[in-house]
């Protein structure tokens, strides 16, 4: 017998909302602890992590409408309505990097310090929004016969495509995977001495994992865009790889320039 997840209905869309609420509070909390130890502006620093949230809706939104963009020919007015789903965390990372990297440089603050500062609770937010995700079923797994597959009601969407079929609870080993990616950059980021550098760390290891657990996901057939094996590859493993190349590219030049 396999656990079900059950449907809430409108619970598990307040659980979600609570927990992003949750996340967004200790991410907040701990990123002021790194500003005081690293010697920043607090006040400024809730600005650039306000701005950072608000960009990463916006541009997690973006990326999926841009994924969906034949969905959403015939009602534009729908685009801006992220409370009906519909978010690809790749374009939240991306938009709310560049946010809050340039507001950070706005406020004369040093960007690559502040980045670093907010790396382990980007990493910690991670896990309760795919907790969040598990709740609402969403961003779910493959068809599994592994003992810790899940199944959901007729009624959700993992339920319509796969019925009663047992599936990885694949938020679930995202959620610890970024709770372990957390726990990593929070132990070293005392022994990081040039900046920048432990916010690219968290972007190679994230992508890397993300590679990886990718495979246990189930994706709509327009996302997958070759083989490996006998395991598709993604747009969004892609892009991983695409983000692990870049991570690295970054690292390097940062310690270029620390060591010229």
């Amino acid at each position: 017998m396999y656990p079900e997840v059950f449907s809430w209905g409108v619970v598990h869309v307040r659980t979600y909302g609570l927990l992003l609420a949750v996340a967004f509070l200790v991410g907040t909390w701990l990123a002021l602890r790194e500003a005081r130890r690293l010697g920043l502006d607090e006040d400024h620093l809730v600005t650039v992590i306000l701005v950072t949230l608000v960009a990463s809706i916006l541009g997690a939104r973006a990326l999926y409408v841009l994924e969906h963009i034949a969905d959403y020919r015939q009602s534009w007015g729908s685009v801006l309505a992220v409370w009906q789903g519909g978010l690809t965390l790749y374009g939240g990372i991306v938009g709310g990097t560049v946010a809050g990297l340039w507001t950070a440089r706005r406020l004369r603050l040093p960007m690559w310090t502040v980045a670093d500062a907010l790396a382990p609770s980007v990493a910690l937010g991670t896990t309760f929004g795919r907790v969040g995700c598990f709740l609402n079923g969403c961003c779910y797994g493959r068809p599994t016969r592994m003992p810790w597959g899940v199944t959901y009601p007729p009624d959700t969407f993992p339920g319509l495509e796969f019925g009663d079929a047992p599936i990885h609870p694949a938020q679930l080993y995202f959620a610890l995977s970024g709770l372990m990616l957390f726990l990593v950059l929070w132990t070293i980021r005392r022994h990081v001495r040039t900046p920048g550098v432990l916010f690219w760390l968290f972007v190679i290891l994230f992508s890397a994992i993300r590679f990886v657990l990718d495979f246990t996901r189930a994706y709509e057939p327009t996302a997958v865009i070759g083989q490996l094996g006998a395991a598709p590859v993604t747009e969004s493993q892609a892009i991983s790889i695409a983000m692990v190349l870049f991570g690295v590219l970054m690292t390097m030049r940062l310690r270029r320039a620390a060591a010229a």
